[in-house]
């Protein structure tokens, strides 16, 4: 890749959204971008964007802006603000979706804001680096929890998006890697670890975003790689769930009509009580002391005063004899925190449990904008502190997922060894037996198995071929054999046609008949890069070999 210069992560958040960036020939030199908008100091910007008028048409507005949007009362024109839309590509989310205009879909969405990121990647890698984006590779990290295909759509935003060149896609697939947001977060807690990580030595990330909590446990190798001890988990309880509970709070204090009526019609005031009242003023200093606590007061007519107009009757009447002021007390704020942490330590509980039990895990590291929450810090480390001997919160924890992404994309190698999330396997055509599904049985007494060729919870390296396994045709003059690539959520998934089995590709392999009819033998590897699935089929008698680095199925309509 002699034609690479420099490596970009971003990191897209549910929440916010950031890059960072190195040029190859100082890769100890990883900068973060921080001006958004002309506001320096930020690591990142709202995920977020403004759309306008019936035709919906995409606004200059975006991130903070967009989220904080209020229409001028000289013109009317509809306008619609998109943000969280990075649920829409997890179906276990569908509770938390945001609802996109009729004109508007998931994919649409991304690539316009890849679009936003772009004209700031190339202003600064002009000014920073003297680069241009065809001197580029990008890493993309994605949650763990995404399912393979996800993947692929990121990939056609990033090419719509003209981050990468879509009328020369093929030669330029070195150009765009993945990997998953805690491997990033456990590769940058490697390099700031110090003397709290040395060769053997096993930690656990966890990874507190906006909306999803990713946790992952690694161990230093001899040759100062990483190998992956269990399968990475993660859950929806990032702190924009505290943020909700804040609003559930207001709520029952003005009344649910006043709030969705404010809610609707001033959406950006309502961004600004959280942004500029609730996060700086009650969210990141809480500590859960009671006895140090003091009544927070929310003061209607300074943070929100267009939501005092649509509270009615009793509760109109008792705020205006309080001057407008709602008092927050410390049992309200452990309520709206608790839910989202409680299941954040559940999360841990059992991340440790998955763990081989002559392995421990000796430092927990916890990044993410939420993990500087201070309550959220002192409730992990009160529960695991006879655990875990060291807990911690390490410098620029925000900004960890974008670092170790760049950090990865400068040196691959650093990962050797993964735990498959995922379990993958061949459709084959066999003998039906009495203990398979009557329902599945079909022509000839036949039955379509998944035929397991890694299993979900396996380790393995990266980069290396698996172990043959070896397949013949169906017929004597078949000429041709197609290999269905299925991946499952299920360490023994045995149908193709069973919950949670899905077809990850197809590959197709010649077959000249050569006289050897159904023995000819086809020797099929798959081999795990990169995030990303390569496989080969080999026709022994002839030699020839068919290879594939999978594209992720298309989008199915399912989201």
């Amino acid at each position: 890749m002699s034609d690479i210069d420099v490596v970009v992560a971003i990191d897209f958040g549910t929440t916010f959204s950031g890059f960072a960036f190195a040029n190859k020939a100082k890769p100890e030199e990883i900068s973060i971008n921080n001006i958004w908008l002309g506001r320096k100091g930020l690591p990142k910007t709202n995920t977020a964007l403004l759309y306008v008028d019936k035709n919906i048409k995409l606004h200059s507005k975006w991130g903070e802006q967009a989220l904080i949007y209020e229409p001028s009362r000289r013109v009317e024109q509809d306008h619609y603000i998109i943000e969280r839309f990075k649920l829409l590509l997890d179906e276990d989310a569908k509770d938390n979706w945001p609802v996109l205009p009729k004109n508007l879909n998931v994919k649409t969405v991304i690539t316009d804001y890849f679009v936003k990121m772009k004209g700031v990647i190339e202003e600064v890698l002009e000014k920073r680096c003297k680069a241009s984006l065809s001197q580029v590779i990008f890493v993309l990290s994605v949650p763990a929890e995404w399912p393979p295909r996800t993947r692929d759509i990121l990939r056609d935003c990033v090419y719509k998006a003209g981050l990468l060149d879509e009328s020369n896609r093929q030669s330029n697939q070195h150009k765009l890697e993945f990997t998953t947001e805690p491997e990033a977060a456990a590769i940058y807690c490697l390099s700031c670890a110090g003397e709290k990580v040395s060769v053997g030595d096993t930690y656990l990330v966890v990874d507190c975003g906006g909306g999803t909590v990713d946790l992952t446990i690694r161990t230093l190798l001899p040759d100062k790689t990483l190998e992956e001890e269990t399968v990475r988990s993660g859950g929806l309880c990032g702190s924009t769930f505290v943020d909700q509970g804040f609003l559930k709070f207001l709520s029952l204090a003005v009344g649910s009509e006043a709030m969705e009526q404010f809610k609707e019609n001033h959406y950006g005031s309502l961004q600004k009580l959280i942004y500029k009242f609730f996060c700086p003023e009650v969210k990141l200093p809480f500590g859960g002391e009671s006895d140090e606590f003091e009544p927070i007061e929310l003061d209607l007519e300074k943070y929100c005063p267009a939501l005092i107009q649509y509270i009615t009757g009793e509760t109109k009447e008792k705020l205006k004899n309080e001057e407008w002021i709602i008092d927050i007390k410390c049992e309200d704020v452990m309520r709206m925190f608790d839910p989202a942490v409680n299941d954040i330590i559940d999360l841990i509980h059992a991340q440790l449990e998955r763990l081989p039990k002559q392995r421990k895990v000796k430092t927990m590291f916890l990044v993410g904008g939420f993990s500087e929450s201070t309550y959220l810090f002192k409730r992990v480390k009160t529960v695991f502190k006879n655990r875990i001997d060291n807990i911690i919160n390490p410098l620029d924890p925000i900004a960890a997922i974008v670092r170790g992404a760049c950090y990865y994309g400068l040196n691959k190698n650093i990962i050797k060894i993964r735990t498959l999330k995922w379990s993958y396997g061949i459709e084959i055509n066999s003998e039906y037996n009495y203990n398979d599904p009557k329902e599945l049985r079909f022509d000839g007494n036949r039955i379509l198995r998944f035929d397991a060729l890694a299993k979900q919870g396996d380790r393995l390296e990266v980069n290396k071929d698996s172990k043959p396994r070896e397949y013949k045709p169906l017929s004597r003059n078949q000429l041709c054999c197609t290999f269905k690539l299925l991946y499952a959520n299920h360490p023994n998934p045995k149908y193709p046609s069973q919950n949670g089995v899905r077809t990850l590709g197809k590959l197709t392999i010649n077959l000249p008949l050569k006289g050897y009819g159904a023995d000819r033998i086809i020797e099929f590897f798959l081999k795990f890069a990169e995030e990303e699935l390569k496989v080969t089929a080999r026709n022994k008698i002839t030699h020839e070999s068919y290879s594939a680095t999978f594209n992720y199925p298309k989008d199915d309509g399912s989201i």
